[in-house]
């Protein structure tokens, strides 16, 4: 069996304003179904790494799902980047979780905490010299 890809599934209770969180850093929605006047679930894309955004108790999930779904409290996605200055930039004025620090394998990462309440690593890893 070969695995093809790994996608992060962000359970909120609205997707609207973690779509424009993803937005600041550069992400285009490129998928968007709406579940009444408001968005049920969106897939965010930027340079190939796609997020899901998905309302808790989504009605489209069999029921199983839905429960599960309610329950649920928070992720946390890690995403390398290039340039953590330029993210920083990007995301001013957005709820920092962690604040930026050096880490123990040689990242300099922060972390948000985006609309929805999951949270969101962002690090940029050391070059070689």
């Amino acid at each position: 069996m070969k695995l093809n890809s790994a996608t992060s599934v962000l359970l909120v209770d609205r997707v609207e304003p973690t779509r424009d969180f993803f937005a600041r850093a550069g992400f285009a929605a490129i998928v968007e179904v709406p579940d009444g006047e408001r968005l049920g679930f969106a897939i965010l894309q930027k340079d190939g790494v796609q997020v899901m955004v998905e309302t808790r108790g989504n009605k489209a999930e069999p029921a199983e799902m839905q429960s599960l779904s309610r329950e649920a409290r928070r992720a946390l996605v890690f995403l390398e980047v290039d340039d953590v200055e330029a993210l920083i930039a990007a995301l001013a004025g957005c709820k920092v979780a962690v604040p930026r620090h050096k880490t123990f394998y040689g990242a300099d990462e922060l972390t948000y905490e985006e609309p929805g309440g999951n949270l969101v690593t962002f690090a940029q890893m050391a070059r070689e010299a």
